[in-house]
């Protein structure tokens, strides 16, 4: 995952602007209050896994909490600690109390190896990150590694692009717009033997009279609803329920995104 997130991530946040990530946060404490496991400010401390530039970590630590992020790429983890040392002061933040402290800490490592040593109440993962794990074991592998960092009846909240998403094409797509510095076209390939989607991304921006171009190739896997509760099953963690995504309805037929929502045990 790390060699598709080196050129993109000096862009990324401009590639993600109009992201409301509040109203992600919103949606993930949500869900946490109803499986009863309410976020305690200046107390709570939650494990953002694959957490790239920092911006959901960020939205998280200004509710009050204590926010850990983990990411492969060390390019994204090198921005998301820049903006961590461009912060004000953090006496200036209202909800300092004590010791606490609002701004998060990441780590570059391997979602399928790492160990903090250390615990937390709850964990994160989102904007399809798991996807990019493309081999079933090794995402067994990451649940049990994120498992092992949460305290027994902690809660984990996720999402994933769903199958029907990758066979409908959503990931051929192209911004051209002359407002935007940043215009990307990107071709998605879906090989239904494999389950792996192929996303070749070609972006442009605009920098000074000239035009920079460079190229990524992402690849995401289709993982199956059900192959997934199996592996939570297997890793340490009871599922409460999968959710269409940013709703409280079940899932359907085609729902573009799954949300996830397990207990440790």
């Amino acid at each position: 995952m790390n060699e598709q997130f080196g050129h993109l991530a000096a862009h990324y946040d401009e590639l993600m602007e109009v992201v409301p990530y509040d109203a992600w946060v919103d949606y993930v404490e949500t869900l946490f209050l109803w499986a009863e496991h309410e976020p305690q400010k200046n107390d709570y401390r939650v494990l953002d896994c694959a957490c790239g530039t920092g911006n959901v970590s960020f939205e998280m630590a200004r509710r009050g909490w204590n926010v850990v992020g983990v990411d492969l790429s060390p390019e994204m983890i090198e921005i998301a600690q820049q903006k961590t040392r461009d912060l004000a002061p953090l006496e200036s933040a209202p909800f300092v109390s004590g010791d606490f402290s609002p701004a998060p800490h990441f780590v570059c490592d391997d979602l399928t190896t790492f160990d903090l040593g250390q615990t937390f109440n709850g964990a994160t993962c989102l904007y399809d990150s798991l996807n990019y794990i493309l081999e079933p074991e090794n995402l067994k592998m990451a649940f049990a590694r994120i498992a092992a960092h949460v305290e027994k009846d902690g809660v984990f909240v996720f999402d994933m692009n769903s199958d029907w998403a990758f066979r409908a094409d959503l990931f051929t797509q192209r911004n051209s717009d002359p407002r935007k510095n940043l215009h990307y076209d990107w071709n998605a390939d879906f090989d239904e033997n494999s389950r792996v989607c192929s996303v070749r991304m070609e972006f442009r921006r605009s920098m000074e009279g000239r035009v920079e171009t460079f190229y990524e190739t992402h690849r995401e896997r289709a993982y199956r609803r059900a192959e997934v509760e199996a592996m939570l099953g297997e890793t340490g963690w009871q599922l409460l329920r999968a959710f269409d995504a940013y709703t409280m309805n079940a899932p359907h037929a085609k729902s573009e995104r799954w949300y996830f929502v397990a207990r440790k045990i």
